[in-house]
């Protein structure tokens, strides 16, 4: 009865954790829908770091940002804080 307990509870959070994408999928995503790139040139452009690719997206401070040619819209004119 523990056993099947513990379990549950293994699985929810399993399944609750790969609900939320990371920085990095959010960058693939919005360059893939955006820019028209496949996934593999988008991920090439996801790059890390302060001064990487996907932290210039996540803290965007205008309605848009250009990342090597590639214009994303950022919502609600940026996501510093959020």
């Amino acid at each position: 009865m523990r056993l099947s307990k513990v379990l549950v509870i293994l699985g929810l959070t399993l399944a609750s954790t790969g609900a939320f994408a990371g920085p990095k999928d959010d960058f693939v995503d919005a360059v893939v829908k955006q820019c028209g790139k496949s996934q593999g040139d988008a991920e090439a452009m996801a790059t890390p770091g302060r001064s990487g690719n996907v932290i210039k997206f996540k803290t965007c401070s205008s309605a848009t940002i250009d990342i090597d040619g590639c214009t994303l819209t950022c919502a609600a004119g940026g996501k510093i804080g959020g």
